[in-house]
């Protein structure tokens, strides 16, 4: 009867991509501004780097398809 609020309708995996999107969106903010890539100066450039880049990048497109899922409810 009464639609609920879309932040109880997010569940664990929407958090997780949501962080993952944050600390992505901060730190291309930080490329942008500053010319400082906080995850190579952390990670270097290894594998694990890129396993970050790939994460955020995962996220975003997770977040896309959630967000038009529930646009449409």
């Amino acid at each position: 009867m009464f639609r609920s609020r879309l932040t109880d309708e997010l569940n664990r995996r929407d958090q997780l991509a949501g962080a993952l999107l944050g600390l992505g969106a901060l730190n291309w903010g930080l490329v942008g501004v500053a010319n400082f890539d906080a995850v190579r100066a952390i990670l270097g450039k290894t594998v694990a780097s890129r396993v970050v880049y790939g994460l955020v990048g995962a996220s975003g497109a997770y977040a896309m398809a959630r967000g038009a899922r529930l646009a449409r409810r």
